[in-house]
């Protein structure tokens, strides 16, 4: 399996901070040395107070939020639910044909996910991760507040917190996720926001493709899960096979789709910038649209058990808690590559 890590180490930046001879260090394989010196005064300018530890974890936060953008060349598709063949006999590896005419989820008609309408994207990049609880930390930290409880599921007991930094960070409310990113903007300088539900369902999908799930090749196998066959044969995946996990784990611990995105399916359900509305796939704008102007909820992707298919969409209001059901990850809205 691939394991998560952060982007490949070429560069070492010090800077002489206020607190004597210590200095910060970042380590990045796409991030200039130029980006870097602006990050830091950023960071100086925003936390003149903050300790260097504080300081440290913001920098690496911030320079790894740009290391981790997938850029995604734009383009057109047909978003919603796509239908499916009708006489599937394994819903997890489902292909796409013209004869295709069944609903791939029983919710499409409930959240107007069955209005099939054109949509036509401008480039823009996507983390290939999921927020995890070491840049969600540093977010809250810097703002004062304090770090959300890591998940029981997850503890065992811990040496350090660090063991759970690579899991999502579970989120309470939308505004927060937005605020994330927002706060990644101000460090860098660089227009990061919540992606839209246009942009991820295109990330998902390949850029469009009639795929049913977000994986490495856009079917499901799951431990001790098992291919049937058309003639009724049974083949039991192996670990090598394995590109699934209905439960929450550690970002990037499984291969990712085509765009290098990882956990598009699976993990966590992934929250995004627009209001949701059932009837908005009935309106939508076909050029790069961005939801209702108002509403009561936002939407969500990426369901899990069995409305996990890549087209499902749902709403999210706010919990009152932090629930690990629910992640997000940012987008850069450019057009140009973030490096």
């Amino acid at each position: 399996m691939l394991k998560t890590k952060l982007a490949t180490l070429s560069i070492v930046f010090p800077l002489l901070t206020a607190c004597g001879g210590n200095a910060l260090q970042v380590k990045s394989e796409h991030v200039s040395d130029e980006k870097i010196t602006e990050i830091i005064a950023n960071i100086e300018n925003l936390y003149p107070d903050a300790g260097k530890e504080l300081k440290q974890h913001i920098l690496e936060v911030a320079v790894k939020s740009i290391d981790d953008m997938v850029f995604i060349e734009g383009g057109s598709f047909m978003m919603g639910d796509f239908l499916a063949p009708c006489d599937a006999v394994d819903s997890d590896k489902m292909i796409w044909t013209l004869e295709a005419a069944c609903i791939s989820s029983y919710t499409s008609y409930d959240t107007g996910a069955i209005d099939l309408h054109k949509v036509t994207l401008s480039n823009y990049s996507l983390s290939k991760y999921e927020t995890t609880y070491f840049e969600f930390d540093a977010f809250r930290l810097s703002n004062g507040l304090k770090v959300i409880k890591h998940d029981k599921r997850v503890t065992t007991p811990p040496e350090s917190l660090s063991r759970y930094y690579d899991y999502p960070t579970p989120l309470k409310n939308w505004q927060e996720a937005k605020d994330y990113c927002t706060w990644v903007a101000k460090l860098t300088d660089l227009p990061f926001d919540l992606p839209t539900e246009a942009q991820w369902e295109y990330a998902a999908r390949n850029q469009g493709k009639n795929v049913y799930y977000a994986t490495n090749d856009g079917s499901i196998r799951f431990e001790e899960g098992a291919l049937i066959g058309q003639d009724g044969s049974y083949h039991e995946y192996t670990q090598d096979e394995i590109n699934y996990e209905n439960d929450y784990q550690k970002v990037g611990l499984l291969p990712p789709n085509p765009l290098g995105l990882y956990d598009m399916t699976g993990n966590t359900s992934e929250i995004v910038n627009d209001w949701y509305s059932s009837d908005y796939y009935k309106n939508s704008p076909e050029y790069n649209p961005q939801g209702p102007r108002a509403g009561k909820m936002k939407s969500r992707r990426d369901l899990r058990g069995d409305k996990r298919f890549v087209t499902t969409r749902g709403s999210f209001g706010s919990q009152t808690k932090h629930m690990s059901s629910f992640g997000f990850r940012c987008a850069l809205q450019q057009t140009a590559a973030a490096w």
